[in-house]
């Protein structure tokens, strides 16, 4: 009885539009950092791309709410929501971290780590546009993404010693340090929206 009860399937069309509006923040969070004129009104335009993630995520959590047959278990929906909010989440924290901190101009270590995110992004997106047929090359894409995160967490410790050596500033350190650990965490949460990925598509295939 229940396969004749229609499944709600926007989840995925949200899940997908989700995916399109943090790649839209990645490029211009790379944008910011790769030319830093107008910063503040670049900023700006990244927050404005997470409000408009936050209201997918409301519909989506809404419509969980309100929805009898759902295409995926509702934890994971739940789950995959919120993680791709995470992502959002930290790409304006990096923006905003480095406006506030009123840097003079992104170091050579902070464009490389945007320069991960943007390929980063782009793969979590492909990983997500598996979800609607179960596609099971979804498995390059998580490894891909795997790949680029241990990219970042050594770019990390490099761009951290680095800075311990050359800055004599404390509160450049303090400032740069924070920059560089929440750029790096962008990808932490592109690993974690991949691992939710893997885990729907294995208990669904």
């Amino acid at each position: 009885m229940w396969r004749l009860i229609p499944r709600e399937v926007r989840f995925f069309d949200q899940f997908e539009q989700q995916s399109a509006n943090i790649k839209k923040a990645a490029r211009l969070l790379h944008e910011l950092i790769h030319d830093f004129a107008d910063a503040r009104a670049k900023a700006y335009a990244i927050t404005t791309v997470e409000h408009d993630g936050d209201q997918i995520t409301h519909n989506i959590v809404k419509q969980l709410n309100t929805t009898f047959i759902t295409p995926l278990d509702r934890e994971d929906i739940y789950a995959l929501a919120t993680r791709l909010d995470d992502v959002l989440d930290y790409i304006e924290a990096s923006a905003e971290r480095l406006v506030v901190y009123r840097v003079k101009a992104p170091t050579s270590a902070c464009r490389a780590m945007a320069d991960v995110i943007i390929r980063i992004t782009d793969v979590t997106d492909s990983a997500i546009k598996c979800l609607r047929t179960l596609d099971p090359g979804y498995h390059v894409h998580i490894m891909e993404v795997n790949r680029l995160e241990n990219e970042a967490d050594a770019l990390l410790r490099d761009s951290l010693v680095a800075l311990f050596e050359e800055q004599a500033d404390p509160i450049e350190v303090i400032k740069w340090k924070e920059i560089y650990e929440t750029l790096e965490v962008v990808t932490d949460r592109c690993e974690d929206v991949a691992n939710v990925i893997e885990g729907i598509i294995l208990k669904m295939a």
